[in-house]
């Protein structure tokens, strides 16, 4: 299942208005192959892997890939918007790319979209080129990104339906003395053999702390102790995310407390989960009821996602967002003890309906304890 066309085009048309708006004659779109930065690209090319497109507010988009690329016969399935883009094989992609800005060139303003991703060399001769000309034009992709379309809604669905196939395998699968190589490899095989893209996956086996490493590093589950993921598969490149704390046999006690702490805090954030809340009250509404327990909560409770594991925002005290129908957002508040002691971390991915929040993921955390 990928992006249909009809799709593209209405993102297209959407973001020239923002363009025209903006007083832009070009944009220069960049995104790296990694979990928090192939958003941008991809919503314009259906191309996961990051790179380099020029999107003139007229004419085809212009996608300057390496030499001896484009006529892959694997490019039509990893590039949705193939039939809407102009490709352009070039050795040089910093002299082509402000050849190609140069054509596009009206006087008016050209936007970077992934300034974080976008080579030196690169940056500093379209400077050169259009010098005063140059600015950040990232809003106008995280205003439409933000709310998800029907078809992005439906694969994150599947994407959420996938992590909690994961989770029901690890329920079965996890036991003492199981190393966390194998548990990843477990967790890879399963989303990948659901047809995912990609997936970004924490993990801590190392007793009942929460220590958020990245990748396995050789640990081994304890009996009465807990294994810790952030369950984030994407299919069609739409991320889902399902944090879970699993008990190894059963919980310690501190941590059973603290799954009913979460529980309470995610009850208090469903109650104002809806259009018209600000992110900075949801924020508030999280913390302050792990303290109100006698916890703490210092990692950020929650994120926007979607094409990116974090698209554009987090759920943080100063966040002026107001959700609206169509936002998806991971909302899992940490519960620690004391920083990188015992704690936990659970969660779900919502949707911002009409009335309230629609939760996407069907497995019950709170059942655990």
């Amino acid at each position: 299942m990928a992006i249909s066309i009809p799709e593209f085009a209405r993102r297209y048309a959407a973001i020239r208005a923002g363009m025209e708006h903006n007083g832009l004659d070009c944009l220069l779109v960049y995104g790296l192959a990694d979990d928090f930065n192939r958003g941008n690209i991809r919503y314009i090319t259906g191309y996961g892997r990051g790179g380099c497109c020029v999107f003139p507010r007229e004419g085809d988009p212009i996608f300057l890939m390496p030499p001896n690329q484009s006529k892959s016969p694997k490019l039509p399935k990893i590039m949705a918007a193939r039939e809407l883009l102009h490709l352009r094989e070039t050795p040089d992609p910093t002299g082509q790319v402000v050849k190609e800005l140069a054509r596009f060139d009206r006087g008016n303003r050209v936007g970077i979209v992934g300034l974080n991703c976008i080579p030196v060399p690169v940056y500093l001769a379209v400077n050169e080129r259009f010098p005063g000309r140059v600015t950040d034009a990232a809003g106008i992709f995280e205003k439409l990104r933000v709310v998800k379309s029907e078809e992005e809604i439906a694969l994150l669905r599947k994407s959420a339906a996938i992590a909690d196939d994961v989770f029901t395998m690890l329920m079965k699968t996890i036991r003492a003395d199981m190393s966390d190589y194998d548990i990843y490899g477990k967790v890879k095989s399963t989303i990948f053999a659901a047809g995912c893209d990609y997936s970004f996956d924490l993990i801590d086996a190392s007793g009942s702390h929460l220590n958020m490493t990245f990748w396995p590093t050789g640990e081994k589950l304890k009996a009465n102790s807990t294994l810790f993921l952030e369950i984030t598969p994407a299919y069609g490149g739409y991320y889902a995310q399902l944090p879970v704390t699993l008990p190894v046999v059963s919980y310690p006690p501190e941590i059973k407390k603290m799954v009913s702490v979460w529980e309470q805090a995610n009850r208090e954030a469903l109650k104002i989960l809806r259009p018209g809340t600000k992110v900075s009250d949801l924020f508030h509404a999280l913390i302050n009821t792990v303290k109100d327990s006698g916890y703490i909560s210092p990692l950020r409770p929650g994120h926007a996602i979607g094409l990116d594991a974090l698209d554009f925002w987090s759920i943080t005290p100063d966040n002026e967002v107001i959700l609206e129908p169509g936002m998806v957002l991971a909302v899992h508040p940490c519960i620690m003890t004391k920083l990188w002691e015992e704690g936990c971390g659970l969660g779900y991915t919502y949707l911002i309906t009409e009335t309230g929040a629609e939760r996407f993921s069907q497995v019950e955390l709170a059942l655990l304890k």
